[in-house]
């Protein structure tokens, strides 16, 4: 049996994870999507599933709702032919129907009245605000709730794109880390290919999540499970300086992102 605490005196991730209910976890963001699509009026949901773990997680939980769910897929030039494979058989082992559009012209148009080339960084930006927009378009044709797939732990490091794969009418797993949803997918039964591979937004060629933000999930969470109870320079003693320091800084960089913009007040002095 794995020890629960680690050699710094904190409690093991992995024996925590171990600790938690899933099949209870599963119960609760069942019944909170269902719930609110009930009192919204809408007919159903739609999100993007992209053949990666976090959208794969939501569209089952969607789909045990027994309500509508309606997935776009939404490809590029750089989109891994083996992500839209997985994406399809998802779709096709949930029983959720699914319609396939292309987003590379968009983007081209888009790049072509620019009339420069887009870093990584913008094009990303625009493929993830180009899906957003398809997607709230799509829902109001369908009268649907757009469905969000961000994890707390890309929430908390802003590892996501502002009124794009961000935006969304309700979240069902953005309270639970990264490594969580390892887990939560295997009490839903995904595909076990989907939960292994590398996670990637297929932003552009050879893009995975972890080598942008240069450390695996599972070490991130260690960090970020502490981060409300303990502070940066305590938690540099307990685990490596540059991967706490990491953290930090992207979560005062991209706090923003988690707040509605201020609006100014014109009342009082």
């Amino acid at each position: 049996m794995e020890k629960l605490y680690n050699r710094f005196g904190n409690l093991n991730l992995s024996v925590i994870i171990i600790m938690k209910n899933y099949s209870q976890i599963c119960l609760k963001l069942t019944e909170f999507l269902a719930s609110y699509l009930e009192k919204s009026g809408a007919k159903g949901f739609v999100l993007g599933v992209s053949g990666g773990l976090d959208s794969a997680v939501v569209a089952a939980l969607c789909a045990r709702t027994g309500f509508e769910t309606h997935a776009l897929l939404m490809p590029t030039k750089y989109s891994n032919e083996r992500n839209l494979s997985d994406a399809l058989k998802l779709c096709k082992d949930l029983k959720i129907t699914h319609k396939i559009i292309e987003i590379q012209p968009i983007l081209d148009s888009f790049t072509a009245q620019i009339g420069e080339p887009l870093s990584n960084l913008r094009m990303g930006n625009l493929s993830a605000r180009a899906r957003m927009c398809l997607l709230y378009d799509y829902s109001a044709k369908i009268n649907a709730l757009v469905v969000g797939t961000s994890n707390k732990s890309e929430r908390l490091l802003g590892y996501g794109t502002i009124y794009g794969d961000m935006a969304c009418a309700l979240n069902p797993i953005g309270e639970l880390f990264k490594t969580e949803i390892y887990e939560l997918a295997r009490e839903l039964g995904i595909d076990e290919k989907i939960i292994a591979k590398a996670q990637s937004a297929d932003l552009w060629e050879g893009q995975s999540d972890e080598a942008d933000i240069g450390y695996s999930y599972e070490r991130l969470d260690e960090v970020l499970r502490l981060v409300q109870s303990k502070g940066e320079a305590e938690l540099a003693c307990e685990f490596d300086p540059k991967l706490v320091s990491t953290v930090f800084s992207r979560m005062r960089a991209n706090k923003f992102k988690l707040s509605l913009p201020p609006v100014a007040s014109v009342d009082g002095e």
